[in-house]
């Protein structure tokens, strides 16, 4: 593998190993759906439970709006856990999906979220839920009542709040957890920063979250994993432009872990990583294997 990588992978690998972390694990597993008659890409998402960019990354060759029905659809279900501690709630940006801890250190309850666009990106760090409600009323920012003139100071709860019935704030910001009433945002950059869930996630999640509870939002656009001896490659789109090259430094972190005794060098397919990485589509590839045991 060495001898095929950049000069700038090449850089990086001192810093690299001195502080490697453990690898994921890869958890789920791959499953399908079929389109019923009439069905779109987004409604298969809804009922699924899952992103809708996620789900075209996957699906590349069909139609969003008209696909055939009976068509077989590949759902974003399989996956490598961020590189985080395994507590509290941790919110990868780039995949839009948040990973709840709460329950289960090792096994975490996985959701799709949508999150800020671009102009309005959804804010990274360290958090604490703050102040829960229910049924919340949405005061509109007056950033948002300049874009939509048409837009009333407040709207009450019910249908035409963008907030759901529930609501989770970050810390003492003005961002928050909440539902909504646009099903077909989930699982795109479609806030204004704040994070998105189906109505019947937020809810459920809202039932176990106590103020307090700890949240990292992360923004890891590649991650590398392991399951049952191998390696896997999960690469996801860039949606604010912090990440346009990542290819450098997974070389780099993979020479890392091959000198560091953590990975077989002689099996790693780098044309099979480069792909992934420019392909970006979602779902873990596997492309070596961890270095036996002595």
């Amino acid at each position: 593998m060495r001898p095929a990588l950049a000069l700038a992978a090449l850089a990086l690998v001192a810093a690299a190993a001195s502080k490697l972390p453990a690898l994921p694990p890869v958890l789920g597993a791959e499953s399908w759906e079929y389109t019923h008659e009439k069905d779109t890409l987004l409604d298969v998402a809804a009922r699924s439970s899952v992103g809708i960019i996620p789900l075209m990354a996957l699906n590349p060759d069909v139609d969003v709006w008209i696909p055939p029905a009976n068509t077989k659809i590949r759902l974003p279900t399989d996956y490598v856990l961020p590189d985080t501690p395994h507590e509290g709630l941790v919110l990868n940006v780039p995949e839009m999906r948040l990973f709840d801890y709460t329950r289960d250190k090792t096994t975490p309850t996985v959701l799709a979220v949508a999150v800020g666009d671009i102009t309005d990106p959804t804010p990274l760090g360290e958090f604490k839920i703050g102040q829960k409600r229910t049924n919340p009323v949405w005061t509109v920012p007056e950033s948002i009542k300049a874009e939509r003139p048409d837009l009333p100071a407040v709207v009450p709860p019910g249908p035409d709040n963008p907030l759901g019935d529930r609501w989770l704030t970050l810390g003492s910001s003005s961002y928050g957890i909440h539902g909504t009433n646009n099903l077909w945002s989930i699982g795109r950059q479609a806030t204004h920063g704040c994070v998105r869930l189906y109505n019947a996630d937020m809810r459920v999640l809202y039932d176990r979250i106590p103020s307090g509870t700890k949240v990292r939002i992360v923004y890891q656009r590649v991650k590398l994993g392991q399951r049952d001896g191998l390696l896997f490659l999960e690469a996801h789109q860039d949606p604010y432009d912090k990440d346009p090259d990542p290819l450098p430094a997974t070389l780099a972190r993979l020479i890392a872990l091959e000198v560091t005794g953590v990975i077989d060098g002689s099996t790693v397919d780098e044309p099979t990583i480069r792909q992934v990485v420019g392909e970006a589509r979602g779902i873990p590839v596997r492309v070596g294997r961890l270095a036996k045991a002595p």
